[in-house]
């Protein structure tokens, strides 16, 4: 993509500045703590082939990005440096697919090269570079298969080497995300719009692709169909719509190019092929079918899954807006590579979905418990929380230092979604498990140990712990270690003698010997981490 870099001043210092961006984009802040769903990509494929098919059994995603996962932290590691650095190379490939997508609608390689610099672009691939998921991948294959679809279809290639493409990159991402399949319905009703001629062959293909994945994972589907890990997805409304269709590059950047590049399309500048007009209605189908199916179910949320529209609004976008004047291009370009750059600069510790205190995360409370609780103390998880603890804890070499409990242990088998709602039915159910949960941790004082609770954000479910703990047992601190799904760690000792009988509420960061070395803000919030332990 930047090999054959545009003519001309304003383009070359563009190239220049997209170098640095870049490095930016993808460095600056790999190393931030895990969250939740990176965590449980980690967990998932840490164990092996047959583990990670039995594990996403109970979870709803495709294993083929926690195949290569899996081999990449036998090579590489496991710390978030190296995790990351698998996602950013898939972002870097995306971007060079985008490219290759721009040079084959226009025919000219200075537009394929904006379409690879809109790719880099754009803030949602940037986050996904970053981020221990399948996304950057997706984007990538979807890019390659675009790729693919084109030269069998548009340009009538009937080489074995294009056949081989098309199936390839179409299996990968069948079996890399659901999504992926409105990559391909995209490209068949584009197929019954403009080419008729090809559709029955395409289709042949497409099916003679799937099937042998539909066989394998069918069942696993059905499975994941049933288990609620969308429920708490919204469905279609019009703010979800905007938002699908904006978060390429954000509500205002998106809203300027769209515009300019309706403009180059109304006065003509752009010459519409049928490349062109294939690729439009893959991405329209490819946002507007899984839209639709969430007026049913919903399947949507932002930040993640509608990459798979990048590569193709990529290419028309580098398309339309290289018939700007170069001099106006450029200059937009690095005004919105210096905006995307500097809000990523400062968001680099940003946890996603999370609004965190300054030094506050899973890492922080990870660290923290494994300076100050003891070895055979019990931990107890409630909400979402155990999946990033166990992240951290293995890493420094302690994944069976402590006796874990998770409250509800459903959330034991699918550690990245949980039901927060609390029926009739299941207060009965959570209850019992909660006096089970509250047997076991006796047998645990018995040994002398103490109790640390992961205080999760889920309260109407993980008070029914809480109670029973508070009734038997003496808080002894509060913590204020909050993560993106804790509040504070709870310190229990179990009562002995009736001088335990009233609970000692130590106000967070204030006599407490363990937190006392770490400085608090006036709310009393720790904003420096513990002596690092981790790795």
């Amino acid at each position: 993509m930047l090999v054959s870099v545009p003519r001309g001043y304003p383009e070359r210092t563009l190239a220049a500045a997209a170098l640095i961006g870049i490095v930016v984009l993808v460095a600056v802040g790999i190393n931030r703590p895990v969250w939740l769903d990176e965590a449980n990509s980690v967990l998932v494929a840490s164990r092996g082939f047959q583990g990670i098919i039995d594990s996403l059994r109970r979870e709803n995603n495709l294993p083929g990005y926690y195949f290569l996962l899996s081999i990449w932290m036998r090579l590489f590691g496991d710390s978030e440096i190296a995790l990351r650095s698998l996602s950013a190379l898939f972002y870097l490939s995306g971007a060079g697919a985008a490219a290759a997508l721009g040079k084959r609608l226009s025919g000219e390689m200075r537009c394929g090269w904006y379409s690879g610099f809109f790719y880099i672009l754009s803030p949602l691939a940037a986050r996904n570079a970053q981020n221990i998921r399948m996304y950057a991948l997706l984007g990538l294959l979807s890019g390659l298969s675009i790729l693919a679809f084109l030269k069998l279809c548009a340009d009538k290639d009937r080489s074995l080497g294009a056949w081989i493409g098309f199936v390839a990159a179409t299996a990968a991402g069948l079996l890399t995300h659901v999504w992926f399949g409105f990559v391909v319905a995209g490209q068949f009703l584009a197929l019954l719009v403009w080419e008729r001629s090809e559709a029955r062959r395409f289709a042949i293909a497409a099916v003679a692709t799937a099937a042998p994945l539909a066989v394998w994972w069918g069942p696993y589907f059905i499975e994941q169909s049933r288990d609620g890990a969308t429920d708490w997805m919204a469905r279609l409304s019009v703010p979800v719509a905007v938002t699908a269709v904006t978060e390429f590059y954000g509500l205002v950047p998106a809203a300027i190019l769209y515009f300019l590049a309706a403009v180059m399309l109304a006065r003509g500048r752009v010459p519409v092929t049928n490349r062109v007009r294939l690729i439009g209605v893959i991405l329209s189908a490819s946002l507007a079918v899984p839209l639709l199916i969430c007026a049913v179910k919903p399947i949507y949320w932002p930040g993640r899954y509608v990459i798979i529209a990048l590569p193709a609004v990529a290419a028309l976008l580098g398309t339309a807006l290289a018939a700007l004047p170069r001099p106006l291009l450029s200059g937009l370009c690095l005004l919105l590579l210096g905006f995307g750059a500097a809000t990523h600069v400062a968001q680099r510790d940003a946890v996603p979905e999370a609004q965190l205190p300054e030094g506050q995360s899973d890492r922080t409370t990870a660290s923290f418990l494994l300076q100050h609780a003891a070895p055979g103390d019990a931990v107890v998880f409630t909400s979402l929380t155990r999946a990033a603890a166990d992240y951290y804890f293995r890493r420094a070499q302690a994944g069976k230092r402590f006796v874990e409990i998770s409250f509800p242990q459903e959330v034991e088998n699918h550690l990245g979604w949980a039901d927060p709602t609390v029926p009739p039915a299941r207060q009965v159910a959570l209850e019992a498990e909660a006096a089970a949960t509250a047997g076991r941790l006796r047998e645990i004082a018995a040994t002398g140990r103490k109790v640390w609770l992961y205080e999760g954000f889920a309260v109407p479910v993980s008070s029914i712990l809480k109670e029973k703990i508070d009734s038997e047992w003496t808080l002894r601190n509060q913590y204020a270690l909050s993560g993106p799904y804790h509040r504070q760690i709870l310190e229990y000792d179990y009562r002995q003698s009736n001088a335990w009988s009233t609970p000692a509420t130590v106000a967070p960061g204030v006599a407490s010997a363990a937190l006392a070395r770490h400085p608090t803000t006036p709310s009393g919030r720790t904003n420096t981490a513990p002596d690092g332990v981790i790795p």
